[in-house]
């Protein structure tokens, strides 16, 4: 075929698909006003047909560290909700606490996960609650849930553990560090001690045999599956080889731990036994007290890997920053934590650090570990507004309707925050200060709610205590204006440096 035949064809296949795109829009339009729903504002694209152009800025500004602020920018420009192309079908981008009520809670049924991901996502984690939609769901769902009971993260003493080793290696002389790949170290051993009662060994650097090379094929796995998601049908241009490789790695990884979990099943006939004590508290044990299905327990724990890397690392780290610059809040929540005396800090007792809890609540808001969201419509559904000029009227979404939020711009929008809502103020939580619904999503809403949200509170409270414990003064070293890397989560592009001052007090844990 010559070049010139060659461009002849993609130009009629542009051209057709073109006159689809109208076909379809006029449709759209018909059963819209059917439902007396208007359009939302549009996207001004420079590729009408594909929208391309708003999928190579949004891939500039990530490799940037700027996908956040340009989520800003579009909604600066286009108000509450607008749409756009994505790869020539319909989007719609919303921030309005009734389209994110609509789409999370009141009819979470009518929008979905599983187009978007299980696809893409099926040959590193399989089904389960991160890929999958209805029965499917419920079921990865009714497993995951008995884990995150307070008698399974209510215990402190592996995580004290854990912290101890990693204040060991930290400098404690004054000078300038970086505290967050230490943190990331101390939540990938805690995390896989949660999960499969053994520890990675990353503070301590013993890792399992099994372990070798799991980390980077993790990532690589990880990083693949959300290049797939992004390229969306163009996803056949990422070669696969190694990816399918690095699956394999990871699945072997998991394989062990679940033939133990079985194993344990098997062996143990009742809780009071030592050895059951021991693993009734990590998730994949009990897992396996309700199917002994492999491949299930197996993808169920890689999704819960996913789903945990680097979350309570990243909002600890945060909350870290944002004490070390703001000096006087700091001093406040320290002289809080330590009027609590030399008792062992527990989950009962944490939530009374009043002050402290306004920090974290303050951080999730500014710096939400989850920033976006994405769901696609299941059938022909309404939102309730975001049309017509005045943007008010209601929005037709027919099936397939990509509908995509940003939490981060959710959480620092004037109208509900006033006009510091760019401001760090943990103050604006204290009477019990609750925000209107669908204002405040850190942990997501609705059936699909993170079911990690006590524990990761919770143990972000743990550490932070007990470095301000440990430390007198935590200095701020970043001169750096803030930049998020966001990929499956966000966190400080700059990490958090700072440098810590040893406490006189004497701490007993």
């Amino acid at each position: 075929m010559t070049a010139m035949s060659l461009l002849s064809l993609v130009a009629c296949f542009v051209a057709a698909f073109a006159a689809y795109r109208l076909y379809v829009a006029y449709r759209v339009r018909l059963t819209a006003q059917q439902h007396g729903c208007q359009a939302a504002a549009r996207y001004k694209h420079k590729d009408p047909v594909f929208g391309l152009d708003i999928f190579l800025r949004t891939g500039d500004a990530i490799t940037k560290n700027q996908f956040l602020v340009e989520h800003q920018r579009r909604y600066d420009a286009y108000g509450h909700t607008f749409e756009a192309l994505n790869f020539g079908s319909r989007a719609i981008y919303s921030v309005h606490p009734e389209n994110l009520r609509a789409v999370f809670s009141k009819n979470a049924a009518d929008w979905g996960i599983q187009p978007l991901r299980l696809r893409n996502m099926s040959p590193f984690c399989g089904t389960g609650f991160i890929t999958a939609d209805g029965s499917d769901w419920k079921i990865s769902h009714d497993l995951l849930k008995p884990s995150f009971h307070r008698s399974n993260i209510s215990d402190f003493g592996p995580l004290e553990e854990h912290l101890r080793l990693l204040l060991e290696q930290i400098p404690t002389d004054g000078s300038k560090f970086d505290l967050q790949p230490f943190i990331l170290k101390l939540y990938l051993d805690m995390g896989t001690l949660f999960l499969f009662g053994e520890s990675i060994g990353m503070l301590s650097g013993t890792p399992p045999s099994h372990a070798q090379g799991f980390l980077d094929a993790f990532q690589a796995g990880v990083n693949g599956c959300g290049l797939r998601i992004a390229l969306g049908p163009l996803n056949f241009l990422m070669p696969k080889g190694a990816w399918l490789k690095a699956c394999g790695n990871v699945h072997e990884f998991a394989k062990v731990y679940v033939d133990r979990a079985i194993e344990y099943r098997n062996k143990i006939s009742s809780v009071e036994d030592s050895q059951a004590k021991v693993h009734q508290r990590t998730l994949l044990f009990n897992m396996a007290q309700q199917t002994d299905d492999r491949t299930i327990l197996r993808n169920q724990t890689v999704q819960a890997m996913m789903a945990s890397t680097e979350t309570t690392a990243s909002l600890i780290s945060h909350v870290i920053r944002n004490l070390a610059s703001n000096p006087d809040i700091c001093a406040h929540v320290r002289a809080e934590v330590l009027a609590l005396g030399d008792a062992p800090l527990d989950f009962d007792q944490l939530p009374r650090i009043k002050s402290l809890q306004h920090v974290i609540t303050e951080t999730l808001r500014l710096y939400p570990v989850f920033p976006q969201m994405n769901r696609v419509s299941l059938k022909d559904i309404v939102l309730p507004t975001g049309g017509g000029s005045d943007g008010t009227a209601p929005v037709f979404a027919p099936a397939g309707t990509l509908f995509d939020t940003s939490f981060s711009t959710l959480h620092r929008d004037p109208k509900i925050w006033g006009p510091d809502a760019d401001d760090f103020r943990p103050s604006r939580w204290e009477n019990d200060y609750s925000p209107p619904p669908f204002t405040f999503m850190p942990f997501g809403a609705g059936p699909r709610q993170c079911l990690a949200q006590q524990k990761a509170t919770m143990e972000t409270s743990y550490v932070v205590s007990r470095i301000l414990q440990e430390f007198s003064g935590i200095k701020s070293e970043d001169e750096k204006p803030y930049q998020a890397q966001v990929a499956l989560t966000a966190k400080s592009a700059h990490g958090c440096l700072v440098s810590l001052t040893p406490a006189t007090e004497q701490i007993v844990e």
